[in-house]
């Protein structure tokens, strides 16, 4: 990143059995207060816009607003047919 006063946060999970407790948010807040002591100005994270986990509204709820959205596309790969030796 070119804004060395930012940090990014690479993954907050939690497990299914233990979601809806506020372990994210405390988490988030644990995260935030040591990036602060450590002299950074802000933090930003990636997230699946389209999840069902509710992770936007916390993030949101938490304070943290959209940066920046953009669209990642992705292909299975699997084994098929050759289509550069096949005569057409």
């Amino acid at each position: 990143d070119d804004e060395p006063e930012m940090t990014w946060i690479e993954n907050v999970a939690i497990l299914r059995p233990y979601r809806g407790r506020g372990i994210a948010l405390a988490l988030l807040y644990h995260a935030f207060g040591e990036l602060y002591r450590r002299g950074k100005k802000g933090a930003r994270l990636g997230v699946d816009a389209g999840s069902l986990t509710g992770a936007t509204r916390l993030y949101e709820r938490d304070g943290m607003h959209v940066y920046r959205s953009g669209y990642t596309y992705e292909k299975e790969l699997r084994p098929g047919n050759e289509l550069m030796t096949q005569v057409v």
